[in-house]
């Protein structure tokens, strides 16, 4: 992506936005929140861009059944691992959970409803550019989707749904937590 998205300032907005709403759990996510809120401060929105170096925001959704007891995850090739949906903003992107959601249906062809903030602030190895970009800062939201058949892509070929207490062990480092968040904020809101 070497333009800015459409969204443009709207979701440079809404980013920031979903960085300050997110909830820290612990000293370790609130640096990263600090200095994730620092970062699009000084970058703007060049953080936006797949190109940024050494780090770019990504966004992604813990895909929950209705009532939180199985996840949608799907099979990096790459890292060859499971991990949540996700990827780098796109130019039509006019939000961060707008970005997760269009990541999920191009992923696994789910659709539903992502709910507010970002659960999980997650900093990890950019897998996009390894020795260009260092890291990837994903805004992690809960997205519900029915518990229907997924339709692989080109991009992810295996998808499969997991109990939520029972997640395969071949992940990536994070997914267990982002999952186990997940899980707990929709138990809050019921």
């Amino acid at each position: 992506m070497s333009n800015l998205p459409q969204g443009g300032g709207r979701l440079l907005e809404d980013v920031g936005a979903a960085l300050r709403n997110a909830r820290p759990d612990g000293p370790d996510e609130r640096f990263e929140q600090t200095a994730w809120l620092a970062l699009l401060a000084s970058t703007g929105d060049g953080l936006l861009r797949r190109e940024q170096t050494p780090a770019h925001l990504t966004a992604s959704a813990a895909v929950l059944s209705p009532d939180g007891t199985q996840t949608c995850l799907v099979f990096h090739h790459r890292m060859q691992k499971w991990v949540q949906p996700g990827g780098h903003f796109e130019p039509d992107d006019t939000s961060g959970d707008q970005a997760a959601a269009r990541e999920v249906r191009e992923e696994t062809g789910l659709s539903g409803r992502v709910l507010g903030a970002p659960v999980l602030l997650s900093r990890h190895p950019a897998p996009c550019a390894p020795g260009i970009v260092d890291w990837h800062l994903d805004l992690q939201y809960l997205m519900l989707a029915d518990v229907l058949a997924p339709t692989p892509s080109s991009e992810s070929p295996q998808v499969q749904w997991w109990p939520a207490d029972a997640l395969p062990d071949n992940l990536a480092s994070g997914v267990p937590e982002l999952v186990r968040r997940a899980v707990q904020v929709l138990a809050a809101q019921r």
